[in-house]
């Protein structure tokens, strides 16, 4: 008879599947304390295989009942096994580093070979001391890493770096093993992840322009060369604002550098998928996958406290000169553009940053469609006199340029069909918006 060993405080064992639901149980118990957890089906407590019958939808039959009651959601990897002599038993293994994994609306903790039931103190407890450094617990999928690309970097900020092991384990960047960490990987030479800045013609992603990668190397270096990207879109113009004329900016540079680089420090990076740029006519938008800490409210995120999700890659960061840890990020995001720039969704987090004038790159665009006779000069003037006077009024716009009322509100109409305007507000207030 084949023996597997002893039940841990990451493996359990389940006489058949009437067992299903206290082993998906002791899967959440281990999850939080160990990010990990295998439950043997068809072995008794001592570890002797004793064999179970195998349907055809046994494992779909495992899959849904983990799917009904594991909040937040895991992928099981269910496998079946046969001895020698012809007995069948299941494993299921599970991992993930979510702040808590709930069994049936409750919490279970694993201690020994016994799961226990969390009370709230115990739950809060777990929370604080799990931390969240991610990074620093993923083994990196790439072991021959080289540190060439940070080296460099560090050395223009007069930071020293040493290549050696001991160096790189002091910076968090070894598993308790000996193996890289994802902390490792993202700073190393063997990054393969992709940081795409895509740029729409328009204001949403129907009509795609182009995209750029500029990572595939160590972050030090990527997130560097899509802040050069992004600063040759910036652009000044004389704009008016209340009838004054005020020289102003595209878009708010230092805004935009904070939000990006807190898009990659703050990433889930273990979901491997890694934050975006989107630039549109009207906006730069910055994404990230994720959420806020557990323990910080949103009037305190809002506020610029902070706390890292990341901590590891974050501290690297700060050495690099690129974060500050006073979380004056957000609260310049904040001030600028108003806490409507961040949206959180449940998983991604979103900054946008409206642009003050219509770039010139869409102004280009716009006259060469003009010239290919959708719109001509006359109707160019009128949408560019509209889009610096939010509130003119139809009869200010005839006085301007001379044409009766009738002819300006036949071309407005001509520009909303089109897509180039819009008007808001109401009947006492009308506001034009240029699209």
């Amino acid at each position: 008879m084949v023996n597997l060993g002893r039940e841990s405080e990451t493996v359990e064992f389940k006489k058949s599947m009437g067992q299903l639901d206290k082993g998906i149980l002791g899967l959440t118990a281990m999850l939080n304390k160990h990010n990990a957890g295998t439950v043997y089906i068809g072995v008794d407590d001592h570890g002797e295989v004793l064999g179970m019958d195998i349907g055809n939808d046994t494992i779909e039959k495992i899959r849904n009942r983990i799917d009904s009651f594991v909040l937040p959601k895991v992928l099981p990897e269910i496998k079946v096994y046969r001895t020698e002599d012809g007995l069948d038993y299941v494993s299921i293994f599970c991992s993930g580093y979510a702040s808590a994994y709930s069994f049936n609306e409750k919490y279970y903790i694993r201690n020994v070979t016994s799961n226990v039931s969390m009370t709230p103190e115990m739950l809060t407890r777990m929370l604080l001391s799990k931390g969240t450094d991610i990074p620093r617990m993923l083994v990196s999928p790439v072991q021959d890493l080289t540190f060439s690309a940070m080296t460099r970097y560090m050395e223009t900020r007069n930071v020293h770096v040493r290549s050696d092991r001991g160096y790189l384990d002091s910076h968090g960047m070894m598993c308790s093993d000996g193996r890289f960490n994802m902390l490792a990987y993202l700073l190393s030479d063997q990054n393969d992840i992709p940081l795409q800045v895509v740029v729409f013609e328009g204001t949403d992603k129907g009509a795609l322009s182009h995209r750029t990668d500029f990572g595939r190397r160590s972050m030090m270096t990527s997130v560097g060369l899509v802040l050069d990207h992004i600063m040759s879109y910036q652009s000044t113009a004389v704009v008016l604002k209340d009838g004054r004329r005020e020289e102003t900016d595209l878009f708010d540079m230092e805004a935009f550098r904070e939000a990006w680089v807190n898009a990659c420090v703050h990433n889930d990076w273990k979901t491997m998928i890694p934050p975006s740029v989107f630039i549109f006519d009207d906006r730069i938008e910055i994404q990230s996958y994720g959420a806020i800490p557990f323990m910080l409210s949103l009037e305190e995120f809002y506020s610029g406290k902070s706390m890292p999700v990341n901590k590891s890659l974050f501290d690297m960061f700060i050495l690099a000169d690129y974060s500050e840890q006073s979380g004056h990020g957000i609260r310049k995001i904040v001030e600028r553009y108003g806490r409507q720039a961040i949206i959180m969704g449940d998983n991604i987090i979103t900054v946008t940053l409206p642009f003050s004038f219509v770039p010139d790159r869409v102004r280009s665009r716009m006259y060469k469609k003009a010239d290919e006779g959708l719109l001509n000069a006359r109707d160019m003037a009128i949408l560019e006199y509209l889009g610096q006077n939010e509130h003119a009024k139809v009869g200010q716009v005839s006085d301007k340029f001379g044409i009766t009322v009738p002819a300006v509100s036949k071309i407005i109409s001509k520009l909303k069909s089109n897509g180039y305007l819009a008007n808001e507000g109401n009947n006492r207030l009308n506001k034009w918006r240029r699209l």
